[in-house]
Order: structure tokens, then sequence, then C-alpha cells
């Protein structure tokens, strides 16, 4: 691996707002309960394998090299890249190292964060890692840079870094109108006194790639007054199988046209879509009763050739009609309260309603159907427990969904009204993050037991042709990564001092090897 010179200098002249926050402290009984361990408890999956030197794994994405199939796994530890042509038996390729991605004034003792969902272009092999403010332990108050690092990986075992981007913002970088810009979401540091960190200002930041070497971050934003009128925080981006470009946040989520000729519906013109100027498209916010935070985390759209990955498409919901997304929020232990999944429809959000909404006259996307861990056996009561819906991925109408220490669900969403769990996976100590289908497997990123491949035993598609809402079992250590007797333990987690509750991180500024908050 070789690390591109010329990025330090480049970081040297961005500029980058710092803003002052403290992490919230977590009270001693939760401290001393997050060191439990907990049991495990699992349902029709099958593990295939486990990579345990892949602990920290936030996103994985997979490039296709024709006679190579390649997964890419970014965590704490930087990027890893695996040969996954066996999808059971993955082969390191190589590792660009978090202590090749500090910048100068960085602890290299310190995690790199966040990059929480990671992006590929699989026309120019590259990948896209976006620097959060709290990367490599920067404290509030001093200078904090954030944006994206541009890795070629043209050979997938010798990846080389190109160049980074300098940004306001850096906590998700995705792609539009095929790699050839980056819509960056997060946290922008505008400083507020607002108490809720879900209010907090931010925007989406646009940067062209189109000649990588020299990423050129524009004045200009996107998305703009989302939460009913209101400039709040952006938190991811997912394209369609129709290219729309859906923005997830505070206040909901909505899609927007960044290509051809489409009627604005802002100005009931017909004009050109670009990444830069894109056209409102359709989406909205969530009633209070279905998503009390407002906050949307990811979503996903079925449609085109996703279409038979969602619900089966009816009179009421017919096909694109329908928007899976995630309220990410920890006010309840089981999710009962918030933190859940939801299906909305977009019928009669397509004429502006989001953009044109007020706090006055806000508008809110109709729910098809609600899912959470609440009530269902194998999932863990109590204070202190993570449960929030995180990333999900969805294929032949069956989610597998991430909820953090609550474990991996596998939802059958045929009746969006409906949606049962037809498999579960909550090994010890889990924390997972994101689920990722391929192959026919579920690679999954946990940030304490690292990635694992999974599998669904025909119990799962037995489940689902019957519609039967399965019945788990607690068994204690009976799947694990690691040795049996090995005790996994709970990570130490916090609100993030930017994003709250909305994405938790490890307790602990200071690493001390061998602890669990040593990166």
């Amino acid at each position: 691996m070789k690390v591109w010179a010329a990025i330090v200098s480049a970081v040297l002249i961005g500029t980058v707002v710092p803003v002052a926050a403290n992490a919230a402290e977590s009270p001693p009984a939760a401290k001393a309960q997050a060191k439990a361990p907990l049991p495990g408890a699992a349902k029709n999956v099958e593990l295939r394998k486990a990579l345990p030197e892949t602990e920290g794994a936030i996103s994985i994405n997979f490039l296709d090299y024709q006679h190579r199939d390649v997964m890419f796994v970014s965590g704490k530890f930087g990027l890893r890249t695996y040969d996954v042509s066996d999808p059971d038996e993955p082969v390191l390729l190589d590792h660009l190292t978090k202590q090749e991605l500090a910048l100068p004034g960085d602890d290299v003792a310190q995690r790199f964060w966040e990059n929480e969902d990671v992006s590929v272009d699989p026309q120019r092999k590259l990948v896209f890692l976006a620097r959060e403010r709290t990367a490599f332990g920067r404290q509030g108050g001093a200078e904090r840079p954030t944006g994206v690092y541009i890795v070629s990986a043209a050979d997938p075992a010798d990846l080389r870094l190109q160049s980074f981007a300098p940004m306001g913002t850096g906590h998700i970088t995705t792609c539009v109108n095929d790699c050839r810009y980056l819509w960056t979401t997060g946290y922008d540091g505008t400083p507020s006194t607002d108490p809720d960190t879900y209010r907090r200002s931010g925007k989406v930041f646009v940067t062209d790639i189109r000649d990588p070497r020299n990423p050129k971050t524009l004045p200009t934003y996107v998305d703009l007054n989302r939460n009913q009128g209101q400039t709040h925080m952006t938190h991811d981006v997912q394209v369609d199988a129709a290219g729309i470009a859906w923005v997830a946040g505070t206040g909901g989520t909505r899609g927007y046209h960044t290509r051809g000729w489409h009627r604005d519906p802002l100005t009931k013109r017909f004009r050109e879509a670009t990444a830069i100027d894109p056209v409102p498209y359709a989406g909205g916010g969530v009633s209070k009763a279905t998503m009390p935070t407002a906050f949307s985390h990811n979503s996903f759209r079925p449609v085109g050739r996703t279409l038979s990955d969602g619900p089966r498409p009816t009179r009421e919901n017919p096909a694109g009609s329908l928007l899976l997304h995630t309220e990410e929020a920890f006010g309840s232990p089981t999710c009962k309260d918030q933190g859940r999944f939801v299906i909305s429809s977009l019928k009669g959000s397509d004429q502006g309603q989001s953009w044109r909404a007020t706090p006055e006259k806000p508008f809110e996307l109709r729910t098809v159907g609600v899912w959470t861990p609440d009530d269902q056996e194998g999932t863990i009561p109590g204070p202190g427990t993570f449960c929030s819906a995180h990333y999900f991925d969805v294929q032949k109408r069956i989610v597998a969904y991430s909820w953090y220490e609550q474990g991996t669900r596998f939802l059958d969403i045929s009746n969006p009204a409906k949606p049962i769990q037809i498999a579960y996976w909550r090994p010890e100590g889990a924390t997972s993050f994101a689920p990722y289908w391929h192959k026919g497997r579920v690679f999954l990123a946990d940030l304490s037991r690292g990635v694992e491949v999974l599998s669904l035993t025909p119990g799962a598609h037995q489940a689902q042709s019957t519609g039967t809402n399965v019945t788990l079992r607690t068994t204690p250590g009976e799947a694990v990564a690691r040795p049996a007797g090995e005790v996994r333990n709970r990570l130490p987690l916090v609100p993030d001092p930017d994003y709250g509750a909305a994405c938790p991180m490890l307790e602990g500024r200071e690493c001390e090897p061998g602890s669990l908050s040593c990166c």
C-alpha cells in the first residue's frame, strides 16, 4: 500500500469548522451494566464463517473483478479487502491501515471513524471513506478535519490512497450519477443551542469527482429546510434502481432526480436535474406516533430491478410507491416506543408537499407498516440495552436488519402491513451494525465481533412460505465466533458527542492497551 503524500497539503488548505461538544455521561449503573455479557439466541440462521480480526467493522461493500469477487470492510481499523469468490472462505488481500489514513495532528492510537456506509465506484474501482470530526480522538474546540478519502482499488491487493476532499462534514458519503459526484451527509458543525441533537443544522455537500485525484467540493448545498421547512441534520443517501437519490435525516426521507429533464413541482416547469441542482421527486416526514424523534437513518425504495425484493405490489400500494426506512433512536431498550422499522407510502407526496411544509402546516407520509423487536422472543429487555433499528438490506422480500445489541433480524415483508420475523441472529456480545446480502449469504458487520458470514436455513424459507412468525429460544454460548469458553462482554457504548444517541460510540477517549476503547 502506498499513501499519496499530497493529501497532507490538501487538508491543510481545507476549511474546517470547529465545534465544542462533550460526550454525554453515562450513569454509573449503566456503565457497570454495560460490561455484563449478554446471552446468545439464534433461529433459522447458520454461521458459515467468522472474521474476528475485523473487530470494529462498521460497513461493507463489494466489487466484481471478473475472475475475483472482492469485499471491502470499513471499520475502526481502516479498510480491508477480502477475496470472497468463495463466500464461505474469505481471503485477506490488503489492509489500508488507520495509520495510513491519519492526517497531521491525529492520534494514531485512536480509531478511524466512521464511514458508516462505505461507497464504491464499480467502473473506476474506487472506494470512498468518509472521515467524521471525532476521528482519531479529535476533541471539540480544536481543529477537527472532516471530508472524504478517495482510494484506488484497481488492484484490490494493493490499495492506494489517491486524495482527500476536505469539507464541512464526513459522516457518510454516497455516489450519485455513476460516481461522478459524491453527496456527503452528517452534522456540519454549525453551533447550536438546541439541546436536541436531532435538530442540529445539516446539509448535503456535493463533490465533483470526475477527476478523482482532484476532487472539488462545491459551494452549493442540497436538501436544505428538510424538516417541515426547517434545516436540520442529514444522515444518509441511498440511490434506488430508478436513479432517485433518497436523503434520510431529521424530518424523514426525501427523494431527488439528479439527471434528466423533469417537471419541478415547486416551479411547475420542466428543467434539467443535476447532482448540483436536483429536482424534488417525493417523500417527507413521518408522524410522531410512528417516528417520535423524526430521525430517519437510512432508506430503500423497491422499484425497477429491485421491485421483487420489496413487498408485493397491490392496488393500494402499487409498484414504486413504498419507502422502507429506519428510525434510529435509543429511547426504549426493546424499541417499543422508538427506534423502529417503518414502511411508508409515497402516494400523495410527489407535488412538492414536503418542500412546502412548515412547522404550522407539516406534511407526513402515510404509515403502512411498523415492526420492532419488542415482545419478540429472544429480545433482551431492561435498562442499558441498546435497541434501535439501524442498517438493513433486502432480497427476495426478506429484510436482513441490524438492531445493535438486539442482533440481526430477518423479516418477511411480502405483506408490508404485517412484517413477520422468520429468523434471528443474536450471538453473545453482538453489536450488529449492518448486514449485506451477497451471493446467497449475509455478510454482517458487527462492531464487537467483526464480520460474520451467515446463511438462512430451510426453516427460515418455510416460515416465509407459511407466514409463520418464529419462536426463539435463548441459548447462551451456542453460536460464538471465538472459543466457546471465552466470555464476550458488551461494548461500553455512549452517545456520540455530535450526534447523540443517533450514532453511539465506544466510551472513553483514551486508548489503554487491551481495553475495549482501544482502537
